[in-house]
């Protein structure tokens, strides 16, 4: 078996931080959309919402539409692994609160959706954030002023993580549990395009930002049995330390340090289209799970499931990014935000 071959310590980082994965996305996004909007705007008091939202709308909302007509269809069909238990919700409920970005709070109140409806609910955290990110950046007078207000989600979200739904599990998934990870993205980018940090100090930080990462990540049971876990602040060490290492690239990109390896070039593919990916991964995996059983495999062949799943969503990714979601993307801007870039400064978001 695959976990009998492998240390535990490695089977546990490659199989099982999916949920870590998507809080260093968090932090990912705030920066991405934070750098975004300093490179277009000059600053973040100087934002134009007409035009943030209107990019934002191009971005999301058609490939969302366009999943959400092909889940529906499929659960008026009765397809396997896609029929949402209308004893617990409705199908109109579902698309109304995928519309709506709060698909996490209805499966806080009524359990888990089908994979697929699943995945929305980092959408809606992100999604939420950046309807009010315009209008702090507009309220603030400087881009300090902005840092110490979104500071305090460093204290609101490890609490909602833990404490505002107790016994629930999915309770922390609420909208006000992940703001710290998208806080320290955007923080990240202002700190490292106002270059406000002395430069001999950059790799240091960029160090303590490893350290943290490895901690929490590598070293699950330590972080738990130190008691960081229970009290929340697992997620938020691992956001410091995803946005530490974001600076601290930033850095090197700027002095021109930063190498272009072939990795960095694949992995950067993907981060263009990490959005259509992570909408449609699970039509590859609940297909090639089914494929994977019905074949007989055994445990010894779960790497060629998990390595043909990345690359496999990766190329549908692709595929529906220049099909439908970039074509879309295009269109919009031109139409209803003409002084916008053709290419999104940070497509992935």
């Amino acid at each position: 078996m695959i976990g009998e071959a492998l240390p535990k310590m490695w089977y546990s980082f490659i199989f099982w931080n999916g949920y870590y994965g998507v809080c260093i996305f968090f932090v990912i996004s705030g920066f991405l959309i934070a750098t975004s909007a300093l490179n277009k705007w000059g600053s973040l008091p100087e934002i134009n919402t007409k035009a943030f939202y209107g990019m934002r709308f191009a971005r999301i909302i058609p490939l969302l539409s366009l999943l959400l007509i092909v889940l529906s269809f499929l659960h008026l069909q009765g397809a396997s692994g896609f029929v949402i238990n209308e004893e617990r919700t409705s199908l109109g409920r579902a698309v109304l609160a995928a519309l709506g970005f709060h698909i996490n709070w209805l499966e806080i109140k009524v359990g888990y959706l089908p994979g697929n409806w699943d995945v929305l609910w980092s959408l809606s955290i992100e999604e939420t954030f950046y309807l009010f990110f315009p209008l702090l950046c507009l309220l603030v007078k400087t881009e300090r002023q902005f840092i110490a207000i979104v500071a305090i989600f460093l204290l609101i979200s490890p609490y909602a993580r833990t404490s505002l739904y107790p016994g629930n599990e999915l309770g922390d998934k609420n909208h006000l549990a992940y703001l710290d990870a998208i806080a320290m993205g955007c923080v990240a980018a202002i700190l490292s395009k106002r270059d406000w940090l002395p430069h001999k100090a950059i790799p240091w930080l960029t160090a303590i930002g490893w350290i943290f990462v490895v901690a929490v990540v590598l070293f699950k049971r330590i972080v738990y049995q130190a008691g960081l876990s229970s009290i929340g602040l697992n997620v938020t060490l691992l956001a410091i330390g995803t946005a530490l290492v974001l600076m601290g690239m930033q850095h090197r990109m700027k002095e021109g340090r930063q190498k272009n390896y072939l990795a960095l070039r694949w992995l950067a593919a993907i981060g263009r289209n990490s959005y259509e990916i992570y909408l449609t991964h699970m039509f590859v995996v609940i297909l090639l799970v089914r494929w994977f059983k019905a074949w007989g495999g055994e445990g010894e062949w779960i790497w060629g499931l998990y390595l043909g799943g990345i690359l496999l969503s990766a190329l549908l990714g692709e595929a529906v990014a220049r099909g439908f979601s970039n074509p879309m993307n295009r269109y919009l801007r031109k139409r209803f935000v003409p002084n916008s870039p053709s290419t999104p400064v940070a497509q992935s978001t």
